[in-house]
């Protein structure tokens, strides 16, 4: 059995969950309380961003086969 596709699925799958995440912190879903109000769109936008970079890294990596 080869587990490099699980991998690469695994990678997909979290990283999307990141750039969901990065949008529902900017929406102002998942705040802390004590959270400047100012930072929330930055924070979440960073999130997103490394979310949406590490889903093309994984998406377009080239199999080593």
């Amino acid at each position: 059995m080869n587990v490099t596709p699980v991998f690469r699925y695994t990678i997909l799958g979290v990283s999307a969950a990141a750039m969901v995440l990065g949008v529902m912190v900017m929406i102002g879903w998942l705040v802390p309380r004590n959270f400047p109000e100012q930072f929330q769109v930055i924070v979440g936008a960073v999130v997103f961003l490394y979310g949406a970079y590490r889903f093309a890294v994984a998406y377009f990596q080239k199999s080593k086969e």
